[in-house]
């Protein structure tokens, strides 16, 4: 695409050649969590952030003048310069800009998505030495201008007397101090429209350039948690759940945490929905964590108890280590596919097909449940021993 354009404007791209990179390209920026139970935490969310930032500071390889070039320019954040004449890039962003909301409107998810993919990609042409557009100076302009416009924000909704518990990447999770749900969605509204005039005025003082950034209220979390680093104090990235509530209807929506990784159990899945409606709905879970793993050791759980793991390499080329999954495989008489379903047994990981030992009941309650369990009893200053032990009968919200 960037270069059919640059043809039709009489312009010569560079020869694709491979570079080493001298020095990594800067990332997103990431606020670190603050680790808690939250009730209506609001999350705003730059709309296509990468994309917006290219088309309002016209970040582009046939505008690029160079670092702290002297003369009439738009100078970015880490000191890279453009012509003040419209680039390739923004032009072609502008165009899928329109082309992906079109998609929207007709309720296309594929062509949306697709385009999203697209726009995106761009950035990745100029970070990537394969790529014959590679130059960390304009990778970095934008993802240092991104981490600017996130961390200005987050001060800007601090000033407003609002506290930012997180961020990442492009959106910011708050603390709105609402006590409904509607309330809680006319200040992320609001909040939105503030700071889209402020950058609006800003971009045109200092840049003389149109705002093409645009930040949307996302969604109103009513009920929300923040785990820890697993033995540690500070809060995890990118790992959070939520309760939404649209149209009456419930959902909790879960990032990052076990439910939503591949490696894990049903079991363990099982355990971490039920656990987090519990903590959503202010519910006991005291009871409701011995007796699960009661039931767990009576086996009323066999079924969800199953691994399953993909085989990156035939079973024979797994010398320096061996997974449980290769371990289970081997144990077979023959085995065909490249994905092993296997349970940890008395004896080591077995596959389904052959289970010739009884189940390692205490693998799976130090493995799968207690992580999920501490993640949240922490917050309630109980141990996962303890509460197995049965050392203290308070409910825990009791406390």
């Amino acid at each position: 695409m960037y270069i059919r354009e640059a043809h039709k404007r009489n312009l010569v791209v560079p020869n694709a050649h491979f570079q080493e990179k001298e020095r990594k390209v800067t990332g997103g920026y990431v606020k670190e969590s603050e680790p808690g139970i939250y009730d209506f935490i609001l999350v705003l969310d730059f709309k296509s952030l990468y994309p917006s930032v290219i088309r309002t500071f016209n970040i582009d390889p046939s505008s690029f003048l160079g670092l702290e070039y002297e003369g009439d320019c738009i100078k970015v954040i880490n000191g890279a310069c453009y012509k003040r004449e419209e680039g390739i890039l923004p032009e072609i962003l502008t165009g899928l800009w329109v082309a992906r909301d079109k998609f929207r409107k007709d309720g296309n998810e594929l062509g949306r998505y697709a385009v999203k993919i697209l726009m995106n990609s761009f950035w990745g042409a100029l970070a990537s030495p394969a790529s014959r557009f590679f130059n960390m100076d304009m990778a970095n302009s934008i993802t240092k201008t991104c981490q600017f416009l996130i961390k200005n924000t987050a001060d800007l909704i601090e000033e407003k007397g609002y506290h930012v518990i997180y961020g990442d990447t492009d959106s910011l999770f708050l603390l709105s101090k609402c006590d409904d749900l509607d309330t809680g969605e006319e200040l992320g509204k609001k909040l939105a429209k503030e700071i889209n005039e402020y950058y609006k005025k800003w971009i045109k003082k200092e840049y003389n350039r149109e705002n093409i950034l645009e930040i949307e209220y996302e969604k109103c979390f009513v009920k929300f948690i923040m785990p820890k680093i697993r033995s540690k104090e500070k809060g995890a990235k990118k790992r959070y759940a939520g309760l939404l509530i649209k149209n009456g209807e419930e959902k909790i929506e879960v990032t990052g945490l076990e439910f939503v990784r591949q490696d894990w159990t049903t079991l363990a899945k099982k355990f971490q929905m039920e656990l987090l409606d519990r903590i959503f709905h202010n519910k006991e879970i005291e009871s409701f964590i011995k007796k699960f793993i009661l039931d767990l050791k009576k086996g009323k759980f066999d079924d969800d108890l199953i691994y399953r793991k993909h085989l990156r390499k035939s079973l024979e080329e797994y010398t320096a280590t061996t997974p449980p999954h290769v371990k289970a495989a081997r144990k077979l008489e023959s085995f065909y596919g490249d994905v092993v379903e296997y349970v940890m047994t008395e004896d080591g990981p077995e596959a389904v097909q052959q289970i010739k030992h009884k189940i390692d009941y205490d693998h799976y309650l130090d493995k799968q449940i207690k992580p999920i369990a501490e993640s949240i009893l922490v917050f309630f200053n109980r141990k996962f021993e303890d509460l197995v032990k049965g050392s203290s009968q308070k409910g825990l919200f009791e406390f």
